[in-house]
């Protein structure tokens, strides 16, 4: 099941956008991840919707450089301040 998902800085209180991650609870072929963007330090939503084996390079949406997934909320940087010390935050379901 998808579910709506924050992080938060522990360092500086940071929190980024709500982003849809996992799987559609409506509809089970809409799939979402979050992803880091190392150059403009952004957290975003990518939407892997259709994505396959031969799909496995997604841009960032504000810059255009590609992305990286983490696995870990620990592995996110803080786009304010730097810090490796990232709260992920999970609640309702999309």
């Amino acid at each position: 099941m998808g579910e709506y998902t924050t992080f938060e800085c522990r360092e500086c209180g940071y929190t980024a956008d709500r982003i849809r991650w996992g799987v559609g609870v409506h509809d089970p072929r809409q799939r979402f991840m979050p992803a880091y963007c190392v150059e403009c330090g952004t957290i975003v939503e990518v939407d892997m919707t259709g994505a396959d084996i031969h799909v496995d390079e997604f841009r960032c949406v504000v810059c255009g450089v590609e992305l990286v997934f983490l696995e870990k909320a620990a592995s996110y940087t803080c786009p304010k301040c730097k810090a490796h010390d990232m709260l992920m935050h999970q609640g309702e379901y999309w």
